[in-house]
């Protein structure tokens, strides 16, 4: 594979390791919260299994035959988008329905980049594997906004 994918690659697993982050200082921010604390706890750790599974990615990048179908600069426009967030959160700390509210835009808008928009892969099972990560991702923002919806009373949790 080129340079191209690899790099495409890394800027993934950039964006996963820039997400576990975030969640996990928000997990802290509103450790008073047990709940919330709970819930980012818990979407961290997952971002950090997704991390894992790019990484994978990367040392199996021949086996896999995975070729980008995007620039690589659409990934690196995600990965500065997710660490300008952190940036301004780490500034300017949200209260837990701003949190939940970026939180959930972020996944939403990850879930497929990743499968839809930047990989193309010639093996099905390795497009398996990356479609359940994604799948997580939008289980991620279900249970975030079922959250936000339960502490304000706005929306429905589905």
């Amino acid at each position: 594979m080129n340079d191209k994918t690899l790099a495409l690659l890394k800027n993934c697993t950039a964006i996963e390791r820039e997400c576990a982050e975030l969640y996990h200082w928000f997990s802290d921010l509103f450790r008073d919260d047990r709940r919330a604390s709970t819930l980012w706890k818990k979407t961290a750790l997952e971002e950090e299994n997704h991390e894992s599974q790019f990484l994978l990615a990367e040392k199996l990048l021949e086996e896999m035959l995975v070729v980008p179908s995007r620039e690589r600069n659409s990934s690196g426009m995600e990965l500065e988008r997710v660490r300008a967030l952190r940036r301004e959160f780490t500034v300017n700390p949200p209260d837990l329905v701003r949190a939940l509210e970026a939180a959930i835009t972020l996944e939403e808008e990850l879930a497929g980049f990743h499968l839809e928009k930047v990989l193309v892969y010639s093996d099905e099972e390795h497009r398996k594997m990356f479609e359940a990560m994604m799948a997580h991702d939008r289980e991620h923002a279900e249970s975030l906004k079922k959250l936000l919806a339960e502490l304000t009373g706005i929306g429905s949790p589905g």
